[in-house]
């Protein structure tokens, strides 16, 4: 057991998991659930992470770098596999992730997500921020509020 931590720290053994790009394909997203991996689905600024387990299909919708989600779980049969199937179609991404089967799946959903964000932002490709739409009436009238300042002392010249 100390053997094995020491070569992962000096790079010697295989990353426990790998993150990479899945083609937006008919028939991708199933393979790699049939492969034992985990896809991710991008849509705006929400990800979902789907991988099969004890003959369900696992879905946790997360937006991105936030604390809130949610979970959904169907059986693997033929129309929910169908659903998924052509869940290309409506994604912005697909993102395969591969794993060592004996990690925490919430611990492997965390890395993947990081992995995916730092690849989107090298990318040019990170999905806007919702903005304000009020915002363009203070930054067009020389108003905007100095976050440094107390509240209510003034605007900004």
């Amino acid at each position: 057991m100390a053997e094995e931590k020491k070569a992962r720290r000096r790079g010697q053994d295989k990353p426990e998991v790998e993150l990479g790009p899945l083609g937006k394909e008919k028939g991708k997203i199933l393979n790699s659930l049939r492969a034992g991996n985990m896809v991710a689905v991008l849509s705006g600024m929400e990800l979902m992470f789907v991988y099969a387990l004890h003959g369900d299909y696992h879905c946790f919708i997360h937006p991105l770098d936030s604390e809130e989600g949610r979970h959904k779980a169907f059986e693997a049969n033929e129309r929910n596999s169908a659903m998924l199937d052509n869940l290309y179609s409506a994604a912005d991404a697909l993102f395969e992730i591969r794993f060592a089967p004996e990690l925490n799946l919430m611990g492997v959903m965390v890395t993947a997500e990081r992995g995916i964000v730092r690849y989107l932002d090298m990318t040019g490709n990170l999905p806007a921020r919702d903005m304000d739409f009020m915002d363009w009436q203070d930054k067009e009238q020389g108003n905007e509020i100095d976050n440094d300042s107390d509240f209510g002392k003034g605007e900004k010249a």
